[in-house]
């Protein structure tokens, strides 16, 4: 690998096994350690790369001090995030009616929110925190419609608390890998037939919110699980979601880059063919596309590439505005073109 390889590999690894595999003893991954270090050590690298060689070089001497103190403790080729937690001290606890909750992870730093993961009993569990209180409606806006609305496909709420002023929401786990996690596994695109049950799933849960007058607003990869083994997509990220959004004082609360339709402003009155277009921006991205030209992989078959270029149109008075309409379109091309089975393993 190039020095620049190992550098991402370097920071895509969240334990050290993904970095340095499995091993069995200090003396091993020692040896692997060396290898690695004599590669992008900066006394080796030139011009441009010195610099890169430099930080792979302290990333993987982070990953290795991790690896000898996971050996150590036993836990380095383990994926129980319960008894990893055993071995750590947490970041904080707090006491919620009675039950005792150990945060251990920093997992997301957000415009608004701070996500915290950890532990109850055997349980993993979230805690998100309005990193200002001045943002406290909009976490009180996402505990209020995620405690109403209930589906397979959306996070559960536990309880809303208060942190020093910031409002708090505690929530289950939502098993599953995030959209960019899934991407790099799938980095030229992942099968048009798995994208088509993944974008099923999305039209519905977005149906089910909209039909209880609640658009999204954000949806982004980042807002995206995938759970591959039972065939789910989640939608996380409910800080700027709209709710009644049906009557004329409903505002939009934020734009994003190639995901949020372009007529989308703050005064734009909100409709539910928004979150329509940031769903087809997110099938084209899965495909293998690019959203920047919605253009997708000729081997997509076209009646597929058809429908989701549809769903990306930018003008709003013609763009698809009926998510359970759209679910019942896409089940009868997926039908036409992938045949009447259902489940089929994504490896």
């Amino acid at each position: 690998m190039t020095i620049k390889e190992l550098y991402d590999k370097a920071l895509g690894a969240k334990r050290p096994i993904e970095f340095f595999g499995k091993v069995s003893n200090p003396v091993e991954i020692k040896k692997l350690y060396r290898n690695f270090a004599r590669q992008v050590h900066p006394d080796i690298a030139h011009g441009s790369d010195s610099y890169i060689a430099g930080e792979a070089f302290k990333a993987i001497t982070k990953l290795y001090n991790t690896a000898l103190e996971e050996i150590e403790l036993g836990i380095y080729d383990t994926f129980d995030t319960i008894q990893i937690y055993r071995h750590s001290e947490p970041l904080f606890e707090i006491t919620i009616k009675g039950t005792l909750y150990k945060f251990y992870e920093n997992v997301f730093e957000g415009e608004v929110a701070n996500i915290f993961k950890g532990a109850s009993n055997n349980d993993i569990v979230y805690l998100k925190i309005a990193i200002d209180p001045d943002d406290n409606s909009l976490l009180e806006t996402e505990y209020k419609v995620l405690s109403t609305l209930r589906h397979l496909s959306l996070p559960y709420v536990e309880e809303k608390i208060k942190v020093n002023d910031s409002v708090a929401i505690l929530m289950r786990e939502v098993k599953g890998v995030t959209m960019p996690e899934l991407m790099k596994e799938y980095r030229h695109g992942i099968p048009a037939e798995h994208v088509m049950w993944m974008l099923e799933r999305l039209l519905s849960v977005v149906g089910y919110m909209h039909s209880n007058c609640v658009v999204h607003g954000n949806i982004k990869p980042e807002n995206i699980i995938i759970t591959k083994d039972i065939h789910n997509v989640s939608i996380l990220g409910f800080s700027f979601c709209i709710e009644k959004a049906n009557t004329p004082e409903a505002t939009y609360k934020i734009v994003n880059d190639y995901y949020t339709a372009p007529e989308i402003s703050k005064t734009t009155k909100v409709l539910p063919s928004s979150d329509v277009y940031s769903i087809g921006k997110i099938a084209i991205e899965l495909l293998g596309g690019d959203i920047r030209r919605n253009a997708m992989p000729i081997s997509v078959d076209i009646r597929v590439r058809t429908f989701i270029r549809n769903m990306v149109n930018s003008n709003p008075e013609t763009r698809p505005n009926d998510a359970w309409k759209l679910w019942s379109e896409l089940i009868k091309i997926r039908t036409e073109v992938f045949g009447t089975q259902r489940f089929k393993k994504l490896d």
